[in-house]
């Protein structure tokens, strides 16, 4: 039997010492491509679809963004505060809530209450109210707290609200009206643009879905930026009445918004559908090679 020298026996042994390390890195990777397999998966599951955080910026589960602040605060700004393209053409006090009913509105369907009549006064009597207060919308969806938000162009927008504790005399019927921003009039005048997103709607649901592509302003398109108001009152009460106080009864309500235009599909433009960029060949070309390592080192140690 052959005696090995020492410097022999040295390199046989680091050989196999090579081999063994190759086995262990080959074990190791083929353990993280497993643990890797369910996250590649659910990558490929969701393909080219957008992320829950995409969409927060603008709708939450609805796509809404907007600068947050107190929710009584914002009902307050929201339903009280005066502007200078207000619908009402009626005089008002510092909170902008008319006091004088003389006007009528002659676009909506419906009876329109005043205080002259003794109509309002039976109204105010059989609504039950005991402070004098008219009911307000809390907006729900987008959420009361948004004090602007963004809504999508093309979309279908998701509206839902409750009452506060002072509606005592809900309404059946309301009408949703919009106002484009500024720069923007009725033909022919310099009177702010406005339009029915719906009009003369069952109020029961407490919901309604806005479709921004159907229930657009009549020859006009909506683009992106701000400055856009949304309005909802008591169709029974009307347009111009609608911002007269009437004990229990709903007050005009006004949310700000915006209109963005989503660029998501143009961002994966030239992708190939279902395209994983984790599922590419190098894992495969690392075993080969790996394999073709062990193979030499295992054939050089039984060859000294």
């Amino acid at each position: 039997m052959a005696v090995l020298s020492p410097a022999r026996f040295s390199l046989k042994l680091a050989l196999v010492a090579l081999a063994l390390c190759l086995c262990i890195a080959l074990s190791t990777h083929g353990v993280l491509a497993a643990d890797d397999a369910p996250k590649d998966a659910a990558d490929k599951a969701q393909g080219g679809s957008k992320s829950s955080g995409d969409r927060d910026l603008t709708l939450n589960s609805n796509g809404v963004l907007g600068s947050t602040t107190d929710s009584s605060s914002g009902s307050n700004a929201i339903s009280l505060s005066g502007s200078s393209d207000s619908p009402s053409s009626s005089s008002s006090n510092k909170f902008g809530i008319s006091l004088n009913g003389d006007s009528s509105d002659s676009s909506d369907s419906g009876s329109t209450p005043s205080k002259s009549t003794s109509g309002s006064k039976a109204t105010s009597t059989s609504s039950g109210s005991s402070n004098g207060q008219p009911g307000r919308i809390v907006m729900k969806t987008p959420p009361q707290s948004v004090e602007s938000p963004l809504f999508e162009i093309a979309s279908k927008v998701k509206l839902q609200w409750d009452y506060d504790n002072n509606m005592k005399s809900a309404p059946s019927l309301i009408t949703i009206r919009g106002q484009m921003p500024s720069g923007y009039f009725q033909p022919g005048t310099t009177k702010p643009l406005y339009w029915f997103i719906a009009q003369n709607v069952s109020a029961s649901p407490k919901a309604y879905t806005w479709d921004t592509v159907t229930q657009s302003p009549p020859g006009y398109t909506l683009r992106e930026g701000t400055g856009y108001k949304m309005y909802i009152y008591d169709s029974s009460i009307g347009w111009e009445n609608s911002t007269h106080v009437y004990p229990g009864k709903l007050f005009q309500f006004m949310l700000p918004f915006s209109m963005y235009n989503s660029r998501y599909a143009q961002s994966n433009d030239g992708v190939p559908k279902n395209y994983n960029p984790n599922a590419g060949s190098r894992s495969a070309s690392v075993a080969a090679g790996a394999s073709t390592a062990l193979l030499a080192a295992l054939l050089a140690a039984f060859a000294i």
